[in-house]
């Protein structure tokens, strides 16, 4: 097992974001996607964090994390095949020293869903030259940050990209096609791959890895066998298989966790997302379960590598539900700790109410409230909780969590 940078990094605490959802509209597959009337609304300017980075990560300091999770928008960088925008490799790296001087080490995702048009026209993932032409992007994120940043996410949750890119066609290109949806799959794992070695060529010390969405998967009926079958097929199929792929080429292993859903053997490989009898659901209908996060972590173990909650967060319009989320999930964190999971580092997600893709706007995730015809920004009562936790925190491990959130405090 590689050991973790210098082995002195302390735990990251972090929050999350992704280019598209925060920067709004430009030039990629989405775009198009929105513009042919496929989402409930566009993401037109989004959170304007291109433009207000600077504030934002001032904002984000006064949550006290010490790590921020973000991604690189490709087709700002990329625009044409071949061609690089300056200015925007300049933004990124502005942006990534603005970073470091805020204390928070920098995690940069290399693709976060969005494609550049150009590249989606000739058949994205698909064609031939994928996976020359990726890792040629990031050797040109790597000529600009890699100074800079030592953690990197080459690809952000791939078989969500494939689910509901080719299987259901709710994100482009929209196809249905389930040949496409296992075909995908190797393709998305060559593109990973060159990025990794790209990566390591450059920075041998640095830690490259995916960032896999785990979902817990329970039998509908425990006394269905079937259930209980397809739940442990489902596990394989969209938890463990990727990550064993991947393997050799990972340095830790991103763990975005977000629900249980349930197998039923009605619907093979399609599971249902709640049962009638759930108690309280999230504003993206998922019911709420921090304790299969601890059994995800545990089984994790398996694989000998260090983890990091990429994402976990809750889109709830209760902010008292958000402060007993967190409050529920670092929990379950500290307890796969004390059992011996190599639990590294923790990202919300998300750090503002962001564009959640088809959904809109409509969901809210941050912990900055975000007024989107103003673009004020608001710390929630759920930041300064999470503040106070990394500040009880500070060089503890594992890391411990006060069984219920204290009263919400309205200054720091």
């Amino acid at each position: 097992m590689m050991l973790w940078p210098q082995n002195t990094t302390p735990f990251l605490w972090g929050v999350a974001t992704s280019a598209h959802q925060v920067e709004g509209d430009t030039d990629n597959d989405w775009t198009e996607w929105e513009n042919s009337e496929h989402v409930v609304e566009k993401s037109g300017n989004a959170c304007l964090h291109y433009q207000k980075y600077a504030d934002d990560l001032q904002l984000f300091s006064q949550i006290g994390v010490n790590a921020y999770r973000y991604s690189l928008e490709w087709s700002r960088i990329e625009p044409e095949p071949g061609q690089f925008n300056q200015n925007a490799l300049d933004h990124y790296r502005a942006m990534t020293e603005t970073v470091i001087s805020h204390r928070m080490e920098p995690l940069i995702t290399l693709h976060h869903f969005t494609l550049p048009k150009w590249f989606a026209k000739q058949g994205g993932f698909f064609q031939r030259e994928a996976p020359r032409l990726f890792s040629r992007y990031v050797q040109k994120v790597l000529d600009t940050v890699g100074d800079l940043a030592r953690f990197y996410v080459t690809i952000n949750e791939p078989l969500v990209y494939a689910v509901m890119g080719y299987g259901n066609g709710q994100w482009p290109p929209g196809h249905q096609n389930l040949k496409e949806l296992w075909q995908i799959v190797p393709k998305l794992l060559a593109c990973h791959q060159e990025a990794y070695h790209r990566i390591k060529a450059r920075r041998p010390g640095a830690m490259a890895g995916l960032a896999h969405h785990l979902m817990a998967f329970a039998p509908y009926d425990a006394r269905s066998w079937l259930d209980r079958w397809n739940a442990r097929l489902l596990h394989f199929l969209f938890n463990w298989r990727f990550i064993q792929w991947t393997r050799n080429t990972s340095d830790f292993i991103g763990v975005n966790y977000y629900t249980q859903q349930y197998a039923h053997h009605r619907q093979f490989l399609v599971p249902v997302a709640h049962r009638p009898d759930a108690g309280l659901l999230t504003d993206m209908g998922w019911e709420i379960h921090p304790n299969r996060l601890e059994d995800l972590l545990i089984a994790l173990k398996r694989f000998d590598k260090p983890l990091l909650i990429t994402e976990n967060g809750i889109a709830t319009s209760d902010d008292s539900v958000r402060q007993q989320f967190l409050i529920d999930h670092l929990a379950a964190v500290s307890r796969a700790q004390n059992q011996g999971a190599m639990v590294r580092g923790y990202f919300y997600w998300s750090a503002l109410d962001n564009f959640e893709w088809a959904e809109g706007y409509r969901p809210r995730f941050g912990l900055v409230r975000v007024d989107y015809e103003t673009q004020k920004r608001t710390l929630r009562d759920s930041a300064y909780l999470y503040r106070r936790i990394i500040d009880a925190n500070q060089g503890r491990w594992p890391i411990s969590v006060p069984p219920e959130p204290e009263q919400p405090v309205s200054v720091l």
